[in-house]
């Protein structure tokens, strides 16, 4: 394909999009965290039942998609000496961290019982509205930092990329940091509730150092917007409008559409995989550091070759491909496991050496799943932006803070759902929470409920981006045409 620079772009140091993809770090510690110890912590350590644990969450997760579309709008009209999404992006970070730490803290203040309930249900609502005023600006600083049709799909690639980096070296490194494995006879080290608190403080502090990094990187990028004409005003009205506009674009349809489906089955992994680690695979704290962090080196890897894929193809069929890794690696799962064609803890002898292969396979498809997952969510952030920027083109305000806020608060919202019914479905197979021993037949259902659904969702994402009509050439049109609709007041504007 031929590389070339549309009228109306600038192209960005690569060093620039590093240091913004820095900030994804502080998102993926707290985000990442809750999603991979959250749920054990209040259901295995504390005794809270699947049921509320899941309400909990999936009342937070709603929240946190309901405020999104209002934290885009007034990020895309703020009038700031330091521009529109800083302010928010350094405010709603150090709360996110603050509120992070609380939630590991509070229970020992408060106790058990419905209390517990109550607290996990608050902090989370407090940590969710910190994440959204935070990611909403995050995310739209991205799309006004890149122009470039290409250098979009580099920019989330690396924003992933260090997502997924702080996730190996947080969430994943700390199964063996924070939650080492007992003597033989002893409670799971995922019951013990001083491991929790241990973690929650490092990351919290980790959480801090990456929100300001980011905002000192990217302070090239501030615009003083106060004297300037931004967004279509605060009204209720505007508001209003702008949402409705958003949500009636057909080509931002398509781009939400593949997502949200491909988030549901990425969910039932991500919340049912770490089950699965303690009670079906037996993995030792190594086992599972390596497993959840090469998972999340695939998901990283994924995404930056998602980028080399969409220049070599287009981002379409780069989300094509990546959609069916990935429900491959999970059909591959239940074939192996629920088929009887391996045991979870089969060894076999190769040379005279114990090899188990049953941990080798559940390990190698639960990576895979990743980095097809890595290659379609990083590409989604990109198409997105380039959504904004034709709309852009026909109302003559650029709103990227909206179709962020809306880009956040669909997939927030699905996932609120997905992670609820998760959570039931954990106690609709027969799971005991509490107990360190499970059934068969419950691991056998858990298996199913994660990478069958799994599969069955991701591959749901071809035939939906199939009809993705936006390619580079379409694209490259636009940036002309915004070129020329621009050169008037540009003119005007020096005198011309």
């Amino acid at each position: 394909m031929e590389i070339h620079a549309a009228p109306g772009t600038r192209q960005v140091p690569f060093t620039h999009i590093l240091g913004y993809s820095v900030g994804d770090c502080a998102s993926s510690l707290t985000m990442n965290g809750i999603s991979a110890y959250a749920m054990l912590y209040y259901t295995q350590a504390l005794g809270l039942s699947f049921a509320r644990a899941g309400l909990a969450f999936a009342i937070a997760s709603f929240w946190d998609a309901a405020v999104d579309p209002l934290i885009g709008h007034i990020s895309d009209n703020t009038r700031s000496r330091y521009g529109r999404r800083h302010p928010y992006i350094l405010v709603g970070g150090l709360m996110m961290a603050v509120c992070f730490y609380l939630l590991w803290v509070m229970p020992t203040i408060v106790g058990r019982g419905e209390m517990l309930f109550w607290s996990a249900l608050i902090i989370n609502i407090l940590i969710r509205t910190a994440f959204a005023v935070f990611s909403v600006s995050y995310m739209a600083l991205g799309f006004e930092i890149c122009t470039d049709y290409h250098q979009r799909s580099h920019l989330q690639s690396a924003r992933w990329a260090f997502n997924m980096t702080a996730n190996l070296l947080g969430p994943a490194l700390g199964w063996s940091l924070f939650f080492p494995d007992n003597a033989a006879g002893k409670s799971e080290a995922t019951s013990k509730v001083s491991n929790y608190l241990h973690m929650g403080t490092a990351f919290t502090i980790a959480t801090i150092v990456f929100v300001l990094i980011v905002v000192w990187a990217t302070r090239r990028y501030i615009v003083d917007t106060r004297g300037l004409a931004v967004g279509t005003g605060n009204s209720i009205n505007a508001f209003y409008n702008d949402a409705k506009e958003i949500i009636a674009d057909r080509y931002f349809r398509f781009v939400i559409s593949f997502f949200c489906v491909g988030q549901i089955g990425a969910i039932f992994v991500s919340t049912i995989q770490m089950y699965l680690y303690v009670y079906f695979a037996h993995l030792t704290a190594l086992e599972k550091t390596i497993v959840h962090g090469g998972g999340m080196v695939f998901c990283g890897t994924g995404a930056v070759v998602g980028s080399l894929l969409a220049r070599r193809f287009d981002k379409k069929l780069a989300v094509c491909m990546g959609a069916a890794i990935a429900a491959c690696a999970d059909l591959t799962a239940v074939v192996v496991f629920l088929g009887g064609i391996l045991k979870p803890l089969q060894i076999w002898m190769v040379g005279g050496c114990p090899v188990a292969i049953g941990k080798i396979v559940f390990g190698a498809c639960d990576m895979v799943n990743w980095f097809g997952v890595g290659i379609f969510a990083a590409l989604a952030g990109s198409m997105t932006a380039d959504v904004a920027e034709i709309d852009e083109l026909k109302s003559g305000v650029r709103k990227d803070g909206g179709y962020a806020a809306i880009f956040a608060f669909t997939t927030k919202l699905i996932s609120s759902v997905a992670i609820y019914v998760a959570s039931a479905c954990m106690a609709w197979v027969g799971f005991k929470e509490g107990s360190d021993i499970q059934t068969p037949e419950a691991l056998w259902w858990l298996v199913l409920l994660t990478f069958g659904l799994g599969a069955a969702f991701i591959v749901l994402v071809i035939p939906i981006v199939w009809r993705y009509p936006i390619t580079q050439a379409y694209m490259d049109d636009v940036k002309a045409a915004l070129a020329r609709k621009k050169a008037p007041a540009a003119a005007s504007e020096t005198g011309n």
